[in-house]
């Protein structure tokens, strides 16, 4: 074989090793050297191609080119450059750069070719996916279905997609190389540069906020934004990238809704107060109605007409029922409705609730009985009145609805902790029994069994509704069971504390016969005292009442009567009384203000004043008792209440 490469190239190792496949031929394109890089590349040893076509071994392709072209442009210039496609032993395509020249002798004749080849099929396909990746962001970024920036690190545009362009209304030379902050809304431009310190400085690379812009039609836009930092390979921060979603219409419509809710609130607190004056102006007549009738019991009566007084003042007290049960709903719609638990005898709750309802059932022929279980509690921490309401709502209701048989209450207690109790109550009829569709119903305000002009049953149809939000307020539960034409039973289960010892707190649980009793022997105590009694109240029909009431149990008492907390005010300095009876809604003057400057007086300090007040709210109460009142009067006033008042702040004792 002819030596066509001069000795000394071969002495040299370069070629061997150069990190590209350097191949020779001659002018018939016969391989005659084959390095190492490119045994590498193709896959062939130099024993395997020396001698071989190149074209037979590296099977060139070139997309715009012919070998012919190729040919033509080396003979040219010389010198032929591009990129091939070629491929290895095992049929692989690469990718070649490939520089091709003629390889002369000393004396400048052409003797083969050389081809330097550099394998960049890896780096081209690095390159296609980043080009295709920078395809992709951009299609992605330029079509987003929300509004997405890239700014610098001053907050100045450098990219803005077509949904933030479209949102906005401006161009994109518009925006590039502006700051956010210029279509920001000013109270709102303290957001993105307080982000932008945090996020310089480490403590935060990422912020979701809300922030108004200005449209380039001055509209303003709300937008949810979405900043995070971007950093280079270095750590360093490089730029922004900011999601943009137009919540405009969100918060416009949160707008309408807090408008919306505030004027239900308005509404609902104008309904509440609405009912709670309209309660307090039906009490003030009922306790002239009440309080008088009750009076015309204590004079000489024959049996006809005790009764007719009897059935007067049990329907002022039904209808006195009704107004309670509209008051409690009215407060339960607006979340007021708060219980006040106190130290509570169980018992007596229990004996007064169906002490309520026995006259009821005896007038019916029916039975009501109580059935105790084991460990019941006499003490326990309970709203007692509003237990007493619950237990006569499910307790009237059933001797309402039961003519034939009777009505029992059980009781039952587990004891959960030694301080913590459950006790479940049933109330079980026999009277006409709930159908399964109208279970459905019974917890909803207004709702009767019987809506037509056939209504066998009264009722307000509040009882129920309130039963079960007395329970939920409670944490407690109730459940029913009924079957029509067999009866009805009602289950509710309240956890409460509870004690051993007995303690004389709920004075409610005394039967009427003993309450008769101990009235008259107050009524002896106080026949003989004088005491000055100033009544401040602003109806007239009421202070004649009380004044009654009051003459009654003490005929030799002083009463002095002012019109309203102004005029309170001035008699108590002028006469100093034993005794005040305060009204809380009055004009020019309130009692609770009247109240507040009665104790400022040298001797206010000292005088029982007792409120008087048609509201019969535990919170009206408790404003009472702030201002320095002493005890608590509601209208109707119940004229065996008014007697022990008397007797607790008149008797001999007490003005000695």
């Amino acid at each position: 074989m002819q030596n066509l490469i001069p000795s000394e190239v071969y002495s040299s190792l370069i070629l061997q090793y150069l990190y590209d496949a350097v191949i020779v031929t001659d002018l018939e394109f016969r391989i005659t050297s084959w390095n190492l890089a490119a045994e590498r590349i193709y896959g062939y040893n130099a024993k395997e191609v020396i001698g071989k076509s190149a074209m037979t071994i590296l099977r060139t392709v070139q997309n715009n080119s012919t070998r012919e072209n190729r040919i033509i442009e080396l003979q040219t210039n010389g010198i032929w450059q591009g990129e091939v496609f070629q491929y290895t032993k095992r049929s692989e395509r690469l990718t070649i750069l490939s520089a091709v020249s003629f390889l002369k002798d000393k004396s400048g004749q052409t003797i083969g070719i050389i081809a330097i080849n550099r394998d960049i099929t890896e780096e081209n396909k690095i390159k296609e996916e980043l080009v295709d990746s920078e395809e992709r962001f951009r299609m992605s970024f330029d079509n987003a279905g929300v509004g997405v920036c890239i700014l610098d690190l001053n907050g100045k545009f450098l990219r803005v997609n077509k949904k933030l362009r479209s949102m906005l209304g401006y161009e994109e030379f518009e925006l590039i190389g502006k700051r956010t902050n210029e279509f920001a809304y000013e109270d709102d431009k303290v957001l993105f540069d307080s982000f932008r310190d945090l996020a310089l400085s480490g403590s935060k690379e990422n912020m979701i906020y809300e922030k108004r812009f200005f449209s380039k039609e001055k509209n303003i836009l709300w937008f949810e934004i979405s900043n995070t930092l971007v950093k280079n390979r270095d750590g360093e921060p490089s730029y922004f990238v900011v999601h943009m979603n137009d919540i405009s219409g969100r918060k416009n419509a949160e707008f309408h809704l807090r408008s919306a809710i505030k004027e239900a609130e308005r509404a609902n607190q104008a309904k509440s107060e609405f009912v709670a004056n309209m309660s307090h102006e039906i009490r003030t007549p009922l306790n002239g109605v009440i309080g008088f009738n009750e009076l015309l019991l204590t004079t000489n009566l024959d049996s006809d007409q005790r009764e007719y007084v009897r059935n007067a003042i049990s329907s002022a007290h039904g209808l006195l029922g009704i107004i309670n049960d509209v008051l409690d709903i009215s407060k339960i719609e607006a979340g007021k409705l708060v219980l006040n638990e106190v130290t509570s005898n169980l018992k007596q709750i229990i004996n007064d609730s169906l002490g309520v309802l026995r006259w009821k059932a005896n007038e019916k022929g029916i039975e009501l009985r109580l059935e105790e279980g084991p460990g019941i509690p006499e003490i326990i921490l309970i709203d007692a009145t509003r237990l007493r309401q619950i237990l006569i709502n499910l307790l009237g209701n059933a001797v309402k609805f039961t003519e034939i048989g009777g009505v029992v209450l059980k009781v039952n207690a587990t004891e959960i902790s030694p301080q913590k109790i459950k006790l479940e109550f049933a109330i079980k009829d026999t009277g006409i029994g709930i159908s399964e569709e109208q279970k459905t119903h019974l917890f909803q305000s207004f709702w009767q069994g019987e809506t037509n002009s056939k209504r066998r049953y009264g009722g307000s149809g509040l009882g129920l509704k309130i039963t079960k939000s007395l329970l939920d307020l409670m944490n407690g539960k109730i459940e029913i069971k009924s079957e029509i034409g067999v009866g009805t039973e009602f289950r509710f289960f309240i956890e409460c504390s509870f004690g051993k010892e007995n303690v004389d707190q709920d004075s409610e649980g005394n039967n009427e016969i003993h309450k008769e009793e101990l009235s008259n022997y107050r009524e002896s105590i106080l026949s003989d005292i004088s005491p000055r009694i100033l009544i401040v109240e602003d109806n007239e029909m009421n202070r004649e009442l009380l004044k009654r009431m009051i003459q009654k149990y003490i005929p030799n008492s002083k009463i002095i009567e002012a019109v309203d907390g102004l005029e309170g005010v001035r008699f108590f300095r002028e006469s100093l009384p034993d005794l005040v009876f305060m009204d809380v809604q009055m004009p020019n003057m309130d009692g609770l203000e009247a109240a507040t400057e009665i104790r400022k007086q040298p001797s206010g300090s000292k005088i029982p004043i007792v409120a008087l007040t048609a509201g019969a709210l535990y919170e009206e109460r408790k404003k009472c008792f702030e201002v320095g009142m002493d005890q608590f009067l509601t209208k109707p006033i119940d004229i065996l209440a008014l007697n022990e008042i008397l007797f607790h702040y008149l008797n001999r004792s007490t003005l000695e």
